[in-house]
């Protein structure tokens, strides 16, 4: 796009008062921000649905918002390697284009070639999370990774943190969707995982370039993360978490909602588990995901690929859990005090043999070799 033409985009998503459903009504009656920015009293008034205020605003948008400081964003952002993409650029997300107020700009840093991907899922929860909530979040999203599954979320602390590094780890594409603008990171600690981030997916924000956070900012920024996807994951929500704003807004825009179950009487789970109550499918593994959404099950990489990278002597870590398996089904902190694990590593190791096909996760945290009978847990 024509640096010109990037202008006249900046300059109108700054005009006060008129967001993006008043943006898409311009557009869609002048055609072209050119037009929008060019257009006299009388013509604004004649578009259906703008308000008196609005053409106020429009009409002394040319002096308040000078072409100068725009003209420096766009150079900044090239400094930084940020792209801008906007709406009916060929490279708009279509799926966040359907939206009732989609964003008239997007700052992508990274490959924004991933925002397109065929098959995307958020994957969002709290940021107070529990431990066990973190680890299904990085599980999940570890093994959608390598269903070739792009993993979207929010980079706050907690759950969305775990979800982008899961999908890290499994090899695949994550993208993260913030509520400030790129030269911020927020949170400040997250500022290693966005640079692994934009090195494997993509940042991208609908705020200006200085755009600090602010609390009305997150819930526009949970619309982009819905928006882009075709279903979204409660992993672990409190009744006033974000995530349930992200599930509400994912059922209002026609996208499929899913919840891990969480302990009854737990604060922590009270809103994901009433999203199941109200009839959000429910997820345990990523395989579930791939049958409610009717995808295929291929997995990078084959099972003899990820089994040759573990190692199976028998006094090893690995060795000594599989022995303890070989004697049946096994919850994990039996599996932990037997093969004298920690609990950190016992997780990480069943990750790695769930992913590789050896052992296979069953109801109630038992853990079991591939073709083993299941656990009987009404016994």
């Amino acid at each position: 796009m024509k640096t010109h033409d990037l202008i006249d985009w900046l300059r109108l998503i700054q005009i006060p008062g008129l967001g993006p459903v008043g943006i898409r009504k311009l557009l869609g009656y002048f055609g072209h921000p050119q037009a929008v920015v060019r257009a006299s009293e009388p013509e604004y008034r004649a578009v259906p649905g703008i308000r008196p205020q609005i053409v106020e605003g429009l009409l002394g948008f040319r002096k308040k918002i000078p072409v100068e400081p725009v003209t420096d964003q766009l150079e900044r952002l090239h400094r930084i390697g940020a792209k801008i993409i906007t709406l009916g650029d060929g490279n708009y997300p279509d799926r966040l284009a359907q939206i009732h107020d989609p964003p008239p700009v997007l700052y992508v840093q990274g490959e924004a070639g991933h925002l397109v991907s065929p098959r995307m899922v958020a994957v969002v929860g709290s940021r107070r999370a529990s431990p066990g909530a973190l680890e299904m979040a990085r599980r999940l999203s570890d093994a959608l990774a390598r269903y070739q599954v792009t993993v979207v979320s929010g980079l706050a602390l907690g759950v969305d943190s775990a979800a982008h590094r899961g999908a890290l780890h499994g090899g695949g594409a994550t993208v993260a969707v913030t509520a400030v603008g790129l030269d911020i990171c927020y949170p400040a600690s997250n500022q290693d995982l966005a640079r692994q981030i934009m090195a494997k997916g993509c940042l991208i924000t609908e705020a200006p370039l200085g755009t600090r956070p602010e609390a009305f900012r997150f819930p526009a920024r949970n619309r982009i993360i819905s928006g882009l996807v075709q279903a979204v994951v409660v992993v672990e929500a409190g009744e006033k978490s974000g995530a349930l704003i992200t599930s509400r807004l994912a059922l209002e825009q026609g996208r499929e909602v899913f919840a891990v179950p969480g302990a009854a009487g737990d604060w922590r789970c009270k809103g994901s588990n009433r999203l199941l109550r109200e009839g959000a499918g429910l997820i345990e593994e990523a395989r579930d995901l791939l049958l409610e959404m009717h995808w295929p099950q291929t997995m990078t990489g084959t099972d003899s690929e990820n089994q040759g990278r573990i190692s199976v002597e028998s006094n090893s870590p690995v060795g000594r859990l599989l022995q303890c398996l070989g004697q049946g089904p096994m919850q994990a902190d039996e599996l932990a005090r037997k093969s004298h694990l920690t609990v950190a590593s016992l997780s990480s190791i069943l990750l790695q043999l769930e992913l590789a096909g050896i052992v296979i996760r069953q109801p109630g945290n038992w853990f079991a070799l591939q073709n083993t009978p299941t656990h009987d847990t009404t016994s």
